[in-house]
């Protein structure tokens, strides 16, 4: 008989904390997203092995979260990452590779932000998040922040800077690289950081979830940060790249030389090499910028977690494409080399996992999927990347199946009939392209590097026969690619 009674105090109990446990589930807030993009930053970062680089804030985001090692974007450009990124589309389809706006080429899709305020999130933009003002105003409406500039042009604050933009040939690019004393606000970013923070106090005040997209420009070109940022970085302690070759065997379409470093005032033009006392203080200008930003990246946490927003908020910080500084006699991105394509990515959970480490590839393109998941929002059915859930939820765990991650990089890519389009596919070990007449399918070259025994990328390894398997493995993958994709979009006279 009395076990008989415990029985039935055991069920009354286990009903009782069921009951509970799901009016605690119905009860539980929607989260807030923090989605913060960095123009040009490359995975040299202290949380990823860069000892040398100063990047305190950041490395407390990979400590609270799910770091990737092996994070790639589908295109190594501003505008195409971005369109592709906040699209859910890879830039092979609907030309978004071009480069061109969201607003012309794609003007009907369900864009990661339209999304979450259909879902009745309050969003909200500051700094960069698409490559063109047009496309963010269009997007955010009058939720985007447009900053009151106490600057010229792309972010200039000194007189040496102001005179370089009158003997410019390009109109708003002067001196690549400039330093003044004063304080973080007086320089783009700074000040979206102080507008972004002002966004946060009002959405606390707010019964609705929030989405911010929050946009730091540096380090992209011109490398411009208060001087403290600079004395971070002695002189006598940056290194010029050791990477001073072009890789070995490659073909003329595995890179440009300048890109667009040649645009500012005072730099060599193509195919002329850089001094290396500019490549210094241009390497120096660009580690100063990171710590800026980074500066930034940490008021912005820190006042969230003012507000008590912390708690209830996903962080996703990512850069758009990697960066050569000087690396294969070559700046800046557009290409296919890991350089350019591997990004950082970090992503906090509240109550996640935290300190944990992803080798596997993964795709810029995730991101979309994975914060409709986390935030128990259906996805739109036009998203080509996978969610992340799971592996946020299990980092350790090993993929089911093998994953890979794709991008392209288009030679002439405003003219169809002469497009040279790289197809590249990353797994854990090896990053294959070819290179495609886009017209007629032809494959002009190939490339193939083994990151395990050459993990710079410095010999095209495509002629060794005791690859030959792996490279039939994916060619088949870029070929599938290529085949389920309608390349000819109309869109032929575009520039």
């Amino acid at each position: 008989m009395t076990i008989f009674k415990l029985s039935k105090q055991v069920i009354l109990l286990l009903l009782l904390s069921l009951t509970f446990s799901c009016q605690t589930k119905k009860e539980q807030k929607p989260y807030n997203v923090l989605f913060i993009a960095v123009d040009d930053l490359r995975t040299e970062l202290n949380c990823y092995g860069a000892s040398h680089i100063k990047s305190p804030n950041i490395d407390k985001l990979a400590d609270n979260g799910i770091r990737f090692t092996n994070a790639h974007v589908q295109q190594a450009i501003c505008m195409a990452s971005r369109a592709s990124i906040m699209s859910g589309i890879r830039p092979e389809k609907l030309g978004v590779y071009t480069g061109e706006s969201v607003k012309d080429i794609m003007p009907e899709v369900l864009t990661m932000n339209k999304f979450f305020e259909q879902n009745g999130y309050e969003i909200a933009s500051a700094g960069k998040i698409y490559h063109y003002t047009e496309d963010t105003k269009a997007q955010f409406g009058d939720t985007y922040i447009e900053p009151v500039s106490s600057w010229k042009a792309k972010g200039y604050v000194t007189k040496e800077g102001f005179k370089s933009l009158e003997l410019t040939t390009k109109p708003g690019n002067g001196l690549a690289f400039e330093t003044a004393e004063v304080h973080d606000t007086i320089y783009p970013d700074g000040l979206n950081t102080l507008n972004a923070m002002r966004k946060l106090e009002d959405l606390k005040k707010n019964d609705k979830p929030f989405f911010m997209a929050f946009g730091l420009i540096k380090p992209h070109l011109p490398f411009n940060a208060p001087q403290k940022y600079w004395d971070m970085y002695p002189e006598a302690s940056v290194k010029l790249s050791e990477l001073s070759e072009r890789p070995e065997n490659s073909s003329k379409y595995t890179m440009r030389y300048g890109g667009e470093l040649g645009n500012y005032y005072g730099m060599p033009k193509l195919f002329e090499d850089v001094q290396d006392s500019t490549a210094i203080t241009l390497r120096r200008g660009y580690y100063a910028c990171v710590s800026y930003i980074d500066a930034q990246i940490g008021k912005l946490v820190n006042k969230l977690d003012e507000l008590g927003l912390k708690e209830n908020t996903i962080i996703v910080l990512w850069g758009d494409h990697g960066y050569k500084l000087g690396d294969y006699n070559s700046w800046c991105k557009w290409s296919n080399m890991n350089i350019d394509t591997n990004i950082p990515l970090i992503i906090n959970v509240p109550n996640g996992v935290k300190s944990e480490v992803y080798t596997h590839p993964v795709e810029a393109l995730d991101m979309y999927p994975t914060l409709a998941e986390l935030c128990q929002l259906k996805q739109p059915a036009h998203l080509e990347g996978k969610s992340l859930v799971s592996i946020l939820n299990n980092p350790k765990q090993e993929p089911k199946s093998k994953s890979y991650a794709y991008s392209v990089w288009p030679d002439n890519r405003w003219n169809y009939d002469k497009t040279i389009m790289g197809y590249s596919v990353t797994d854990n070990r090896f990053n294959y392209v070819e290179w495609v007449k886009l017209d007629t399918g032809e494959v002009l070259e190939r490339e193939l590097y083994d990151h395990l025994n050459d993990p710079k990328e410095t010999i095209n390894v495509i002629a060794d026969n005791q690859y030959k398997n792996i490279i039939l493995e994916l060619g088949e993958k870029v070929k599938f690619k290529k085949e389920t994709t309608d390349h000819n979009h109309n869109f032929k006279n575009l520039k």
